[in-house]
């Protein structure tokens, strides 16, 4: 009777920890208000799902948790740019988080040489660069067969995918949220 609980126990806590580890949610926007904000248009983003064969693999005994946003302020459509009158573009990039929450790189999904697009790609760099996340901390547990339950946990690197969609609305640059599953 106790191994049986024990193994729901232990599947439940994976599929909990595959959740978080995935990151399911989608971070909300930057709630920073100001005029800057107002006379640039207003800027939001999306994360992107991944699909099961991208996500984080844990094992049965293993179990994760954090990898949340403390900081995310999104991207600033260049100046630059507002003048060109460009079409709608959809940015998406991939953030490369380290074990202290620390995004270490961003890449981008779309490689483009066009240099309005990499424009647009330094922009979200520029401001992912700059956000932060709570370590992602997996938990592995081991019984020492007596009963007798052992935890080590240790902070492990994680990527999420997002997308960023630039555009002018009556002449005013403006960056909105894509859903990931269409493009948009």
């Amino acid at each position: 009777m106790i191994d049986s609980f024990r193994s729901r126990l232990a599947r439940v806590t994976m599929i909990a920890g595959i959740a978080v580890a995935a990151g399911c949610g989608a971070l909300p926007p930057s709630t920073k208000h100001d005029d800057a904000t107002h006379r640039e248009g207003a800027v939001s983003y999306s994360r992107i799902e991944a699909s099961a064969s991208e996500q984080y693999k844990l094992t049965q005994s293993e179990h994760a948790f954090g990898a949340q946003p403390i900081t995310n302020d999104p991207p600033v459509y260049p100046g630059i740019l507002v003048g060109k009158a460009l079409p709608p573009t959809t940015i998406r990039v991939k953030a490369i988080v380290d074990e202290a929450g620390h995004v270490s790189e961003v890449r981008d999904l779309d490689s483009s040489p066009d240099p309005d697009r990499q424009a647009l790609f330094q922009a979200c760099r520029t401001a992912v660069m700059g956000w932060t996340f709570s370590p992602m901390t997996i938990v592995k547990e081991s019984d020492d067969g007596r009963g007798n339950i052992r935890q080590v946990k240790k902070n492990a690197a994680f990527s999420l995918d997002y997308a960023f969609r630039f555009e002018l609305v009556d002449g005013r640059p403006r960056v909105t949220a894509t859903n990931g599953a269409t493009g948009m």
